[in-house]
């Protein structure tokens, strides 16, 4: 009797370990992690179009203090690849400053290139991973046998009268404007930088070697990138003050300077006097 006892007891002691193993699963889960939630994607847009967005952007983050947003900029790699960082950059610091959002709660990251650019603008819940693999600057120059034009934008020098409106275009030697070109450089030591400045319709000749100058002092001190490896010339004169970035793989020629060709101004013929 004992014995049936016993075993009556084991039985059900092992009915008791089965059942709380056989608990339901999804009882014992762990929550799933929130993903991440993109907002908005577009292309190459006015300044305008984008201060729009970028408003639209900050409500969405308003109403989740808890996410932070992340901007994702998709350089072309045939379109000056360097100044979809420039603005995905630009637009952060329109969200601090005018939007009053955080600095902390905002990233940028440059996407994979392709033969467009693109950018999205994300929500990022906290927990959520990251919805884009940081671009590898070192692939952009895969192949490439000829120099390939970076990045171009109009510079102000100190004295100049400033252009209306938000964006505001940077001094030749704002070290902000040369931080993904600096990246690429020394992502591969084999390549060449080439800076050329151009000046303003009636600036000087001397002014665009300048400009070119400054800018390439600026990549070498503030990026620590070797001077001997940047090359700086003037392109003459176009219809704004101008810095073209270039990168040069090893062996190919340097790019050719392309200002803005002033119309030839035709003589007037001088006719005869009448003969009466």
């Amino acid at each position: 009797m004992r014995i049936v006892e016993g075993r009556a007891k084991t039985a059900a002691a092992l009915f008791l370990l089965l059942s709380l193993s056989a608990a339901p699963a999804v009882a014992r889960q762990q929550p799933e992690a929130p993903a991440a939630r993109k907002v908005d994607s577009f292309g190459e847009i006015e300044w305008s179009d984008l201060m729009a967005r970028l408003d639209n952007f900050a409500i969405e983050l308003q109403n989740d203090p808890s996410a932070r947003g992340l901007l994702v900029a998709y350089p072309a790699r045939h379109k000056f690849p360097g100044w979809p960082l420039r603005r995905v950059n630009s637009a952060v610091d329109y969200l601090v400053s005018t939007r009053g959002m955080e600095a902390s709660r905002l990233s940028a990251v440059v996407g994979a290139a392709g033969a467009e650019t693109n950018f999205e603008l994300w929500v990022v819940p906290p927990g959520a991973e990251s919805p884009v693999k940081p671009f590898d600057a070192s692939l952009l120059m895969s192949g490439e046998k000829t120099a390939l034009p970076f990045d171009r934008f109009v510079v102000v020098e100190r004295g100049d009268a400033v252009m209306s409106g938000y964006s505001l275009e940077p001094y030749p030697d704002s070290a902000g404007a040369y931080q993904f070109f600096a990246e690429v450089l020394r992502s591969d030591p084999g390549l060449r930088g080439c800076v050329i400045g151009y000046t303003w319709r009636r600036g000087s000749r001397a002014a665009d070697r300048r400009i070119a100058g400054r800018a390439k002092l600026t990549i070498a001190k503030a990026h620590a990138i070797d001077v001997g490896r940047v090359v700086a010339f003037g392109g003459g004169r176009r219809q704004y003050k101008m810095i073209e970035l270039w990168l040069v793989p090893p062996g190919a020629a340097l790019p050719k300077p392309t200002p803005d060709r002033r119309p030839v101004r035709r003589k007037r013929r001088r006719h005869p006097p009448p003969r009466f």
